[in-house]
């Protein structure tokens, strides 16, 4: 009989999606897509992280990733999609930019939301009507899960699940939907972005307002890496929205 699940916070986990630029297909066949998947799997050799499940769709791709160090999601990323850039932009005789930004992010906060996160990713294409179910579609993890794959390392996925009391039976049989996701979600300017993300960040962490933030060193250091690492903000803008030194920001975002 399974234990019950631990109630709290499933901080090293987390939802990374990338997207074409201009919502272009970025991932047009499967000599791309199978490219993409080899440079994920050579740039994480040393094992820093785990991918626990992926979806590459046409113009964008979901990942949910496992680190003890967030800044370990940006170094991958950032390298992966570099080469990949590169190998496109030579394939298909054109250039400039490949992804509409680096990547965005979301912190996997429960049980449940973790559960419905893998289940989201699975059900992308069948959502898309690329597929009627999902086991249909090739290019996720949905079918590693039954047999060896050739990006996900089961073995260290099924270790981490055991550790975290998460019952593989609910991933594979799991209902999505239960939360909502990231999804192409585009902003004219800073403003209207730094606007969301503070919105998103008091009602996850049941706060009134910066004050809050800046009363709780625990919540200046998880938004200053979410809003550097995930959005681009400079530690200058990020030490304005803070009405804090910028120097104070490096030191923090620096002890990770």
């Amino acid at each position: 009989m399974p234990r019950n699940a631990r109630k709290e916070v499933y901080s090293d986990f987390f939802h990374v999606m990338i997207q074409g630029i201009n919502k272009e297909y970025i991932f047009k066949n499967e000599v791309e897509i199978n490219t993409y998947l080899k440079y994920l799997k050579e740039k994480n050799i040393n094992k820093k992280l785990q991918i626990i499940a992926y979806c590459i769709m046409n113009n964008h791709a979901h990942f949910l990733i496992y680190t003890k160090n967030i800044m370990e999601i940006s170094k991958l990323m950032s390298q992966v999609n570099t080469k990949y850039a590169i190998f496109y932009n030579k394939l298909n005789n054109r250039c400039g930019f490949v992804f509409r930004n680096r990547y965005k992010s979301e912190q996997i906060l429960t049980y449940s939301h973790l559960i419905s996160c893998i289940n989201y990713i699975h059900n992308n294409p069948v959502k898309a009507k690329m597929c009627t179910s999902k086991d249909e579609y090739k290019y996720s993890s949905y079918n590693e899960y039954m047999s060896k794959g050739h990006l996900l390392n089961i073995d260290e996925v099924l270790k981490i699940f055991k550790e975290n009391n998460i019952n593989i039976d609910n991933i594979l049989k799991g209902k999505c939907e239960m939360h909502k996701f990231i999804e192409h979600v585009e902003y004219d300017n800073k403003e209207d972005l730094k606007k969301y993300i503070l919105e998103e960040f008091y009602k996850r962490n049941n706060i009134n307002d910066i004050n809050d933030v800046v009363n709780n060193r625990n919540y200046i250091k998880e938004l200053s890496t979410m809003m550097y690492i995930d959005y681009n903000f400079t530690q200058k803008e990020i030490g304005e929205i803070l009405g804090l030194n910028r120097l104070k920001i490096h030191r923090i975002l620096h002890e990770l």
